[in-house]
């Protein structure tokens, strides 16, 4: 079963190809995007994600094309980016109700689960103008892993986290890769390594 498939994908900034003719399809499981900063990581997953509009290529996800039918294509997506895409007044409860009510669902039943795993309870009712880096960036992995969605695109998702909560984004991904695609992009070798992920490597 192919949940996500990328062919013939190619970017160009300013004249110059950060990477062209890229093509892979994959099942569920871990996939780790690894690579030198400027290789493309970030730019590929915002292309995979539908945040940036493709140049050359197509993306299905979940079998839909991401351009043809870009709201079923992006049903079956989550999409966690490196920066907190939160307003800064926002509370943690109010950004958690708003991403599920995007996604047309009134609740989702992992979310106890992971909210308890990377210990965010006691940060629900604060502003995210008032949050740590860190805590931000839990509350995005939430929002993303919490979905029922069957491919979860990451960015840099071990980025400002401590132990604890990353030994519960491993055991998320590992419990979940059965049935679900994981690609997530990464310097971390060993989250890949304990993650059993299989690398993707974009050459700089």
């Amino acid at each position: 079963m192919k949940l996500l498939e990328a062919d013939k994908l190619g970017v160009t900034f300013s004249g110059l190809a950060l990477f062209r003719g890229l093509s892979f399809s994959f099942g569920p499981g871990a996939i780790a995007l690894m690579g030198e900063n400027g290789a493309g990581k970030s730019t590929l997953l915002t292309l995979l994600a539908g945040v940036q509009p493709l140049q050359e290529g197509r993306v299905a996800v979940g079998g839909h094309d991401l351009a043809a039918a870009p709201v079923a294509a992006r049903r079956a997506l989550a999409w966690v980016p490196d920066e907190s895409v939160a307003y800064e007044f926002m509370t943690g409860d109010e950004f958690l109700r708003m991403v599920f009510a995007l996604r047309g669902k009134s609740e989702a039943p992992a979310l106890a689960a992971l909210i308890e795993g990377f210990g965010i309870a006691p940060h629900r009712g604060k502003r995210f103008g008032q949050m740590s880096l860190g805590t931000r960036k839990k509350f995005m992995l939430v929002s993303g892993l919490a979905s029922s969605a069957p491919v979860v695109l990451m960015d840099e998702p071990t980025n400002g986290i401590d132990a604890e909560a990353k030994a519960h984004l491993v055991e998320t991904i590992r419990h979940g890769s059965a049935t679900r695609l994981f690609l997530f992009s990464t310097h971390d070798e060993d989250t890949v390594a304990r993650c059993g992920a299989t690398v993707l490597r974009l050459a700089d």
